[in-house]
């Protein structure tokens, strides 16, 4: 295997390895009470709910806060997102999509062991 190839394998291992890690890290953070509690239902749900009505107030447009509103729906939404992103990679971790000719590979891997299996 040369040079360049072996890069590639240990950087898509590395990468396997941490969106695993991440993903596990995440369904840790989830389970947790405080979390939920701060982040899933005090930060993601009820600020937002509270910046969206605010949009709608007359003296926040007047006194020219609305951007301030608005970088704060930005940010929940990228926090979403990056959390997304996290469940996103570790299932494919988990559970890649494998090409056709990967999964051919694979059937042929295994049908090769099973006949070794019956000698």
């Amino acid at each position: 295997m040369s040079n360049p190839e072996q890069e590639n394998i240990e950087l898509l291992t590395a990468n396997f390895d941490h969106a695993i890690e991440m993903g596990e890290a995440l369904k840790r953070l989830q389970r947790n009470g405080d979390f939920k509690k701060i982040i899933t239902n005090g930060y993601l749900k009820e600020k937002v709910l509270a910046s969206v009505s605010l949009l709608g107030v007359p003296q926040i447009q007047a006194e020219g806060k609305r951007p301030g509103v608005m970088e704060d729906l930005v940010a929940a939404s990228n926090l979403q997102f990056f959390l997304r992103l996290i469940e996103n990679q570790y299932e494919a971790a988990k559970d890649p999509i494998l090409s056709d000719e990967e999964e051919a590979e694979l059937a042929a891997a295994a049908e090769e062991a099973q006949t070794q299996g019956m000698n």
